[in-house]
């Protein structure tokens, strides 16, 4: 079963959640913060290797799962449990066409329903348009496979840019309590502020979250957070369009291949 699954995804909601924090004084880091900016720069770099940009003009060009085809490699009769599956997937556009870079997010399962029973197949990305599906065949019996087209490249790549593109998305208050006073005040990984402020270090990472500090109150007076999301998008609306939910295309094994099919 070769089928496509595009998820939707509300671009404008309200989500309010508190938290308890608990601030305390930063402790010595045991490695220099230039060392790991390094690595964390170092681990960037290589998922946007991983994730180019795929830039599109038209939904059309991008990944079509009902156009795609999967071919068994290898056929056999009957298989022996710990063989390997393999199947090849040439990947297609709407259009027909075929496409000529991966990218693609991806899932595939085999599943038992009667041992209830499911494992994950390796996917591996040859960057040219075409993915080679492996299955490990841990159990006796019938099984169904299943390749899910999560997102298009172009949408995969659209949601990367989008992540790095900034931290306005959410909005977070900082509740500060002093006695039987209490103050928010705006907090934040980035604060665009003048007025003083609060650091509050993760030691593991090294990653800093800053609070606008208030008067008269110590930065330890910090308990709790209180976050929503601000009405804002960082992608177009031409990449919109790749998050609505379709319907599945389906597609039905002929010999070796398995045919497209609506």
């Amino acid at each position: 079963l070769w089928s496509t699954l595009n998820l939707s995804i509300s671009i404008h909601y309200w989500n309010n959640s508190t938290k308890s924090v608990f601030p305390k004084t930063s402790p010595i880091p045991l490695k220099s913060l230039t060392e790991t900016e390094l690595r964390i720069k170092e681990i960037i770099e290589k998922l946007d290797q991983q994730i180019p940009p795929r830039p599109f003009t038209h939904v059309n060009t991008t990944t079509s799962a009902t156009h795609s085809t999967a071919t068994i490699l290898n056929p056999q009769d009957t298989y022996c449990r710990g063989d390997q599956l393999d199947i090849l997937l040439e990947v297609r556009d709407h259009l027909g066409h075929r496409k000529q870079y991966g990218g693609d997010f991806l899932r595939a399962r085999m599943s038992s329903p009667a041992l209830m029973a499911g494992a994950s197949g390796k996917v591996t990305d040859f960057n040219n348009g075409t993915y080679l599906v492996s299955f490990t065949l841990f159990w006796e019996g019938q099984v169904s496979l299943s390749l899910l087209l999560i997102h298009p490249s172009e949408g995969a790549s659209a949601l990367w840019r989008a992540r790095n593109q900034g931290y306005n998305k959410i909005i977070f208050k900082g509740k500060f309590v002093n006695g039987t006073s209490h103050v928010f005040t705006e907090c934040g990984l980035t604060l665009n502020s003048s007025a003083e402020l609060c650091e509050y270090l993760d030691n593991r990472d090294q990653e800093a979250f800053y609070c606008v500090k208030p008067q008269h109150m110590p930065c330890e007076a910090l308990t709790h957070m209180t976050t929503r999301n601000r009405e804002i998008s960082y992608l177009t609306d031409k990449e919109k369009s790749l998050f609505h939910r379709m319907a599945c295309g389906e597609t039905s094994i002929v010999g070796n291949q398995v045919q497209s099919g609506s």
